[in-house]
């Protein structure tokens, strides 16, 4: 590998993919960005029409090109013509991430036995940033170039989002650039209704893929391509199931992704931001997915960032001080003061700092700081104190088990098990990732439409074989025959109700906040307690007392994981004080008698 290519080294995955044979080839890669300057425009907002730079506030360059396109048949040919051209010899500041990350997927190589050539390294591409970065112009230039210059003959581009709408209005930008461009215009046609694009040369065409349309058996069958996904954060796991073969037959398939952060932390856009950062950290060696990361640190406060919101703008948005313009960011950043909701929205679109549900209870840097690592073996034979929260139809059933240390500043450990009615699963698919937490051993599915007790009594005998039980708490509402037949009866359980109510709720609620704030209350990342922290909210009452609650008109979000951890460590820290009759219940708290 020549010296000006070692400059593309970027990351730890860099290092792994050279070690295992993957190269820079610096002319495709300068001839990427070329031919994106030279051909695409923009078509929006005061530069409407100007080409679409790659280094911001760059002139459009002069290099010499040899034919980049032939007279027989227009064939795309690479030219070794981009030596000369010291514009490609530097290394890019963070303000030029469209040219690094342009550079980067499409002029790292690696030898393909199959295809007895070099082809691309990448065939996955995630970049996280903020809004105002042209975002959405890149995505179009991208597919674009993918569609009308990257010499595929009968290639196909899709362009995916949540739904159509979005899909459709990410392919007008892709679109318009074509339209604006003499040479593209001539070359490819458009049809308007279906929002396509054909380039007739070489026959290949972009279009939107809606949300509905890639669920159909034909459509399935013909997804055979390139992927463009626009806000991957709202992009749910049933339409990435779909499209995770795409392209499979094809040399050089490329699946990209653009996004800022979202406010559901346990979706599947979470879930690739993790992967990906593991990836570029080399803690996953896969040479294959490349990823930027544009952020303000994932752990920054409230506090800190209200002290000195340019720094934390700066560090986030690769393009400040030019379509990241400084004055409307502190006009966006002073708006947001106004209310909670705002100042998370603000937060997410412009750091790109992930949140919760809007008002959520639980602040999503003290629920991370908590995880650890262990499993439930770890705690065999050990005292556990359990919460119970039992269901019909809509919600969860769910028992949290707590483990308590004997420090003397004790250290909590939360285990959750669930159940849901198989019915109220399948029904919601769409909505929740319950049949994948099903699939992967974290949620248990009960046939029918109720979650029937001998599934919860099972769980329990086991509980009761493997740990010493010193009490359950439960929330009565259908426990009653549970409790009286099966845990006092059977079990000879010590059972306790915990009324539903603030009163019962202000001190444990309290209690529960401050050990997570205090990185006292482990849990084991556990998907669906971690789906459930990240939006239960809280009601309070005059007393300033507080009980969790669910979202307002969400009826599919459960907090049952929550509540009965809540319960638990309510018993678990007190221990002994509620067999020695010391703790009795008043109008407002518990309180020490």
């Amino acid at each position: 590998m020549s010296e000006l290519a070692t400059r593309w080294i970027r990351n730890k995955s860099d290092e792994l993919a050279i070690k295992a044979g993957c190269e820079f080839d610096i002319d495709r890669a300068a001839y990427t960005v070329w031919w994106i300057e030279k051909y695409c425009r923009l078509y929006e907002g005061e530069n409407a029409g100007e080409p679409v730079l790659m280094r911001c506030g760059n002139p459009e360059l002069d290099v010499p090109i040899l034919n980049d396109w032939d007279e027989g048949g227009r064939e795309l040919s690479y030219q070794r013509c981009f030596d000369y051209c010291d514009w490609f010899d530097s290394k890019p500041s963070q303000v030029d991430w469209q040219y690094d990350c342009t550079m980067s997927v499409f002029g790292w190589v690696r030898f393909s036995k199959d295809r007895d050539r070099m082809i691309r390294r990448f065939n996955q591409s995630s970049v996280w940033i903020p809004k105002k970065q042209k975002k959405t112009p890149t995505i179009a230039a991208w597919s674009v170039y993918l569609t009308c210059g990257d010499g595929e003959k009968g290639g196909k581009t899709f362009g995916g989002a949540k739904d159509g709408t979005q899909a459709r209005i990410a392919a007008e930008h892709a679109i318009n650039m074509v339209e604006q461009s003499p040479l593209l215009s001539s070359e490819c046609k458009v049809n308007q209704s279906e929002k396509m694009i054909t380039h007739i040369p070489t026959r290949s065409f972009y279009k939107p893929l809606s949300s509905s349309d890639s669920r159909s058996k034909k459509s399935k069958e013909g997804i055979n391509g390139n992927i463009a996904i626009d806000e991957t954060h709202v992009v749910d796991r049933e339409f990435i199931k779909i499209i995770s073969r795409a392209g499979i037959s094809r040399a050089e398939p490329l699946r990209f992704d653009f996004s800022t952060a979202g406010n559901n932390p346990d979706g599947y856009g979470k879930e690739r931001q993790d992967y990906v950062r593991k990836v570029i950290s080399g803690e996953i060696d896969n040479p294959n997915v490349f990823g930027r990361i544009y952020e303000a640190p994932q752990d920054t406060t409230d506090e800190e960032i209200k002290a000195d919101p340019i720094k934390y703008g700066k560090l986030a948005n690769p393009a400040w001080g030019h379509t990241a313009n400084k004055e409307e960011f502190l006009s966006d950043f002073n708006e947001s003061k106004q209310s909670p909701s705002l100042f998370a929205d603000f937060k997410m679109y412009r750091l790109n700092i992930w949140q919760t549900a809007e008002n959520p209870w639980l602040r999503l840097v003290d629920w991370k700081k908590n995880s650890e690592e262990f499993k439930i073996e770890d705690f065999f034979g050990q005292p556990v104190w359990l919460g119970l929260d039992l269901s019909k139809t809509r919600d969860m059933t769910a028992i949290s088990l707590i483990f308590k240390s004997t420090d003397d500043e004790p250290i909590f450990h939360q285990w959750p098990l669930f159940w849901l009615p198989e019915k109220y699963a399948r029904e919601n698919k769409d909505k929740c990732s319950f049949l994948d937490w099903a699939d992967s051993g974290h949620l248990e599915l009960v046939p029918g439409e109720t979650v029937k007790l001998s599934y919860v009594k099972e769980r329990m005998k086991w509980i009761d074989d493997n740990f010493d039980v010193i009490d359950l708490a439960y929330d009565k509402t259908y426990a009653y025959d549970l409790i009286d037949e099966f845990c006092e009866d059977q079990l000879r359980w010590k059972c306790a109700e915990f009324q539903q109510s603030v009163a019962m709720y202000a001190g444990p609620t309290e209690n529960y906040e401050a050990m997570l704030v205090e990185g006292r209350l482990k849990h084991n990342d556990h998907p669906v307690l971690n789906w459930q922290a990240g939006h239960v909210q809280v009601k309070t009452n005059e007393k300033n007392g507080k009980i969790p609650c669910k979202p307002k008109r969400d009826d599919v979000k459960k907090i049952d994981g929550i509540v009965a951890g809540i319960m638990a460590l309510h018993r678990a820290y007190h221990g002994e004080a509620y067999r020695a009759g010391q703790f009795y219940l008043e109008e407002s708290n518990w309180v020490s008698g």
